[in-house]
């Protein structure tokens, strides 16, 4: 987009941040998967810029949506909980508020107020509640096809220019490929082919504390139809694919109406989702790649066309990104940096990221190209003391099945130095959220 954007000059600005929730990256098409789990989106991805290391600052749903609105590190802007007891501060601006001050109109279809956390509302001119509350890893969803028709129906009032004539920014929340793992006809029986000796899955389940705990729920109803792990792990791909189809259907409706080539449209997800890894079962937790490798795919006319970037990006950096693609100069500080030169350029310069959770667990992680270090910092209930230390070799053991931590010892303390001298530097003296927060929603030990 071109500066004369930064004042919305241009009406026919459409900026639309779209978020697949529970979406790990190495399970797209476009990242990689085997599977043609996001024909849609690899669509997209070819006429924009596909970052192949994206990696969530911290997770589940509120820390990682949180740091996408607002640009700020988590141990900065203090979300590290999903339903935690800490309210967002009012001095966070949002990424939908500096754009609704300068004359954007803006619009979210979503349900994130619902799940206690009302400052997902701030800046929305509109906000359409999609329906439905998820209930983590159990419950109901809001249905993927409901979202998209609100949305489309908002795209039809503004541009018929009922609703004045601004630019607009939409955030469009779909909930798939989060659990339950419910694709509906006809996606659900594209990916499994049965054939072969079955894995049993309430078997592998019943070892785990969390395992137990969804057996008695929307895991162990599957299992029941099924006790295969390779028919639930394809219910999560179908999941994936019935998202996909929602993203065609909005982008179908832009080039119908000659939207498209002009339009903005990021995609992304707050964290991805772990299918037995670390015998951690259809939940996120746990920090490791199947937890914070997640897409950020953004096509925009400021962008280049089919660029692939290496390096890191992070949620941090989506907010600076869409303000340096409007041609804005705003007064708001944002730990993130825009990527519109690195996506020129081909590759992020960034050392390191580094992780957080603190919801089911507390633990943090630092991950370089070819290393990553997860410190436990609570006791957890898979038997990890407080400071467990779990280091990988990912050039070697991408699965992250081996801890070498006990025959590496130098990188170990390397490792550790750099986290804490990071950690120590970003909080600047101000309390760490990770100890003075207690974990917001512990597995439950079950029979």
């Amino acid at each position: 987009m071109t500066k004369a954007s930064a004042d919305s000059e241009n009406t026919d600005t459409i900026v639309i941040l779209i978020a697949l929730d529970t979406l790990r990256a190495d399970h797209m098409s476009c990242y990689g998967y085997g599977l043609e789990t996001t024909p849609g989106i690899d669509e997209l991805a070819g006429e924009g810029v596909l970052f192949e290391s994206c990696i969530a600052p911290a997770i589940p749903t509120h820390p990682g949506y949180t740091t996408i609105f607002t640009g700020l590190n988590p141990l900065r802007h203090g979300i590290v909980c999903h339903r935690g007891r800490l309210l967002l501060s009012e001095e966070a601006q949002m990424i939908s508020q500096i754009l609704y001050m300068r004359g954007f109109l803006t619009v979210a279809v979503d349900n994130l107020t619902a799940t206690g956390a009302p400052w997902f509302s701030r800046g929305y001119e509109y906000y359409i509640f999609s329906g439905g509350v998820t209930v983590v890893s159990g419950g109901c969803k809001i249905n993927g096809e409901l979202t998209t028709r609100k949305a489309i129906e908002f795209l039809e009032i503004w541009r018929e220019g009922r609703l004045g004539s601004r630019p607009l920014f939409m955030f469009i929340h779909y909930w798939d490929p989060h659990a339950p793992y419910l694709p509906p006809p006809p996606f659900k029986g594209t990916f499994y082919r049965p054939g072969g000796k079955p894995q049993p899955l309430r078997e592998l389940m019943m070892r785990t504390v969390w395992g137990r705990n969804i057996l008695d729920g929307w895991a162990g109803r599957i299992i029941e139809e099924h006790d295969d792990k390779a028919y639930m792990d394809s219910l999560y791909d179908e999941e994936i694919l019935y998202a996909d189809k929602q993203v065609s259907d909005l982008i179908s409706w832009l080039m119908d109406h000659e939207l498209y080539d002009e339009s903005t449209i990021l995609v992304t997800a707050d964290h991805g989702e772990l299918l037995g890894e670390h015998e951690i079962f259809y939940d996120h937790h746990g920090l490791y790649e199947g937890d914070i490798h997640i897409p950020l795919i953004i096509k925009s006319p400021g962008m280049p066309r089919g660029v692939r970037v290496k390096g890191f990006a992070t949620h941090e950096d989506i907010a600076p990104t869409i303000i340096e693609l409007l041609g804005m100069d705003v007064d708001v500080r944002f730990d993130g940096k825009p990527l519109v030169e690195a996506a020129e350029r081909r590759e992020i310069r960034r050392e390191f990221v580094v992780s957080l959770e603190n919801t089911r667990m507390t633990k943090r992680a630092i991950r370089t190209r070819d290393w990553k270090l997860i410190q436990t910092m609570r006791p957890d209930v898979y038997g990890n003391p407080a400071g467990h230390l779990e280091l990988y070799d990912l050039r070697r053991d991408p699965e992250e099945k081996e801890n070498i931590a006990d025959s590496e010892e130098d990188l170990l303390k390397n490792l550790l130095f750099k986290l804490e001298s990071w950690y120590r530097r970003t909080l600047n003296g101000n309390p760490d959220p990770l100890t003075t927060q207690p974990i917001s929603m512990p597995i439950r030990r079950r029979g």
